[in-house]
């Protein structure tokens, strides 16, 4: 049932983010799916696990809800925060935005643990705080770097 409702909402999300005017070009969407994806899969899945901070359950939908999460929800909610951020003319506006891109970041972590798909051995929300900080933080700055370099010329 977690995996059929999580379907329909990654659905809806990538109608949303493909089928609206958006801001962000087609590559520069393409680059920072890709940044985030290295990031949480590699970085942050190595780091979090070996720490055993937390666990994936060993239920297979409840692993490939993890799974699917990792590669799409996650990429999409950030590009759809990033098309926001493109939007927004405010500098107070603009880091509304990225404090709210934080917050649902780890919102949605803290949900997962609660439905079971991860399991919370030593985690605490500060530490869920740090790693979306750094995802967030190298993912906006490559993103603004690719920006100016390739796609402004």
């Amino acid at each position: 049932m977690k995996l059929a409702i999580f379907l329909f909402i990654m659905i809806f999300l990538l109608i949303v983010t493909f089928s609206y005017r958006r801001r962000l070009h087609l590559f520069e969407m393409m680059f920072i799916w890709m940044m985030v994806w290295v990031i949480t899969h590699s970085v942050s899945s190595i780091i979090i696990e070996n720490l055993e901070l937390v666990s994936i359950s060993q239920r297979l939908d409840e692993f490939w809800l993890h799974v699917f999460k990792r590669l799409i929800l996650y990429p999409l909610i950030i590009i759809l925060f990033i098309d926001f951020y493109v939007r927004v003319k405010s500098k107070s506006k603009k880091m509304a935005t990225l404090g709210l891109n934080l917050l649902v970041m780890v919102l949605l972590e803290r949900l997962f643990i609660i439905l079971g798909v991860l399991f919370s051995h030593h985690f605490m929300i500060w530490m869920s705080v740090l790693e979306w900080s750094f995802t967030l933080l190298i993912t906006y700055l490559s993103w603004y770097w690719y920006r100016k370099k390739y796609i402004s010329r």
